[in-house]
């Protein structure tokens, strides 16, 4: 098992290799369809990677990996059924269909009781758990190289985390009750979550209430007011299940929602409660706090809330003075009271500009299990893309979590971090810089004065007329790459950035 397993990883990894190394479009392309064909293949841990892709990139042909694998015949499925009931399936079903698709792990039949009731049967494939068990013992080969070491990531907690999301999702018992736990605590209007039907599950079979609909590819030509109903839904269903109940559906691929035209609005039904991640009460309530500090501009210090949520203390404090810009970054869609436009986020791109190569420094901080929260957020980001639909976060945060939760959160009192002695500044939102001015002037006579967002002062280089540049490169009087340099180390505080004077016009930039 365990060589025949490798053999199938080998060639997964060298198509992987051939799609990365393609010269145009229709070699990538092809690359592609020969990966996924392989993937769907091994099914296991190696199908979720090619989910994933699909999940975060979308448009690809990953997506055949949630749309249309396809499944095992009936025949093998149905003694798995037995065994697991006890005694032949048609003394309860009155019928039971071949599955028409299938997932990484298991695959469902549309049945029905002997009364008539409409139900989806969830059955996990013969020897699946072997062959997980099988690929977690090749991931404990994982060497420590690359960014990994470079920058210090938990190659073992990830490993954990990796082992024990597995582990869960081959249970069906526990997917069941994180199911009915969803299903009693996310109240969320035109969210539906199957009901089940306990007497008949076991660890490898899940009976359920069948849930019908059209997957997520379908729905995005229908009108904008249902893709609007559509996109609040799961919004919201992300915010309840994180900051009120504490458990994400961490598992966003097309497969694992359903959407219907319904008399009282468009309805999203959830699917699939394998994989979820869990935070604590202090973790939910510190990201909330982070949020808030953000918002208001308060005396909330970021260092003490990135550590309450389960990152390395003394990792983000070789970057604490950048933390409060680097929040508003991550959270810039809660920041204002407007709808936010998704296309306006570039988010990789302002985080590399304000860090650099330290970007892997604040990833490798992060807890492990943040990954699946992280991969619970991107998913959603692509779907809200593809729906071509902009929200008001806040106001759906609001409508969420409600007053008192939030209250609670500007409340709590974070534990101090207690540093190593560091040359870096500790730096809160109500102590940073909101505004940039750029005044220049002749003669006593203003001749531009501008105000700008704090942030732009990362453009200084830009902002700074070509002649100037060129004067004070020349005169090594002032090194506008070193003032950027500190100021993204140490956070920018209120200071003047510099003053100068060239052919008798004065130029004076300063954050406030």
């Amino acid at each position: 098992m365990l060589l025949k397993r490798f053999t199938k990883l080998f060639r997964i990894g060298w198509a992987a290799k051939k799609v990365r190394a393609s010269q145009s479009e229709t070699e990538k392309l092809l690359a592609q369809r020969a990966l996924v064909a392989l993937l769907a293949d091994a099914r296991g841990i190696s199908l979720k990677v090619g989910q994933l892709f699909a999940a975060v990139e979308g448009g690809n042909e990953f997506q055949r990996l949630t749309d249309s694998l396809p499944a095992l015949p009936l025949k093998i499925m149905l003694p798995v059924l037995e065994k697991s009931l006890g005694f032949s399936p048609k003394v309860i079903f009155k019928n039971i269909q071949p599955a028409t698709a299938a997932a990484s792990l298991g695959q469902v039949h549309l049945a029905e009781f002997h009364d008539g009731t409409p139900v989806a049967i969830k059955i996990r494939y013969p020897d699946i758990a072997n062959a997980v068990q099988t690929e977690l013992k090749l991931a404990n080969l994982m060497p420590n190289i690359g960014k990994v070491q470079e920058w210090g990531f938990d190659l073992n907690a990830y490993k954990q985390t990796l082992f024990n999301t597995l582990q869960r999702e081959l249970n069906y018992r526990i997917e069941a009750q994180t199911q009915t736990t969803f299903h009693e605590n996310v109240r969320v209007p035109r969210l539906e979550i199957p009901r089940l039907y306990d007497e008949f599950s076991s660890d490898c079979v899940l009976v359920q209430s069948r849930a019908t609909g059209v997957t997520f590819p379908e729905i995005i030509h229908w009108s904008e007011s249902e893709r609007r109903l559509i996109a609040e839904t799961l919004l919201q269903t992300l915010f309840t299940s994180l900051f009120l109940m504490g458990d994400v559906h961490a598992d966003p691929h097309n497969g694992n929602t359903f959407y219907n035209h319904a008399h009282n609005g468009t309805m999203v039904t959830l699917l699939d409660f394998g994989c979820t991640v869990s935070l604590t009460e202090i973790r939910r309530l510190a990201l909330l706090k982070l949020i808030i500090g953000c918002r208001k501009k308060s005396a909330v210090n970021p260092l003490e809330c990135f550590v309450a949520l389960g990152f390395d203390a003394q990792k983000l404090a070789q970057i604490q003075g950048a933390l409060p810009l680097l929040s508003q970054m991550l959270l810039r869609p809660f920041l204002v009271d407007h709808v936010f436009n998704l296309s306006e986020w570039q988010l990789e791109k302002n985080i590399t500009d304000l860090l650099g190569e330290k970007r892997w420094w604040f990833r490798s901080a992060g807890a492990a299990d943040l990954m699946l929260l992280m991969r619970a957020f991107q998913g959603l980001m692509q779907q809200l893309q593809q729906l071509q639909i902009n929200l008001n976060w806040w106001k759906l945060l609001e409508k969420s979590v409600g007053n008192a939760l939030l209250q609670k959160a500007r409340d709590v009192i974070l534990s101090s971090v207690n540093l190593i002695k560091t040359e870096f500044k500790t730096l809160d939102f109500a102590s940073q810089a909101t505004k940039l001015h750029v005044n220049i002037t002749q003669n006593n006579q203003t001749l531009v004065a501008l105000t700008l967002p704090a942030e732009a002062v990362l453009d200084l280089e830009n902002l700074v007329p070509e002649n100037v540049r060129a004067a004070l490169e020349k005169s090594g009087d002032c090194d506008l790459s070193s003032i950027l340099t500190r100021l993204k180390l140490d956070g920018l505080s209120p200071q003047i950035l510099f003053e100068y004077t060239l052919n008798q016009k004065s130029y004076r930039i300063w954050l406030a």
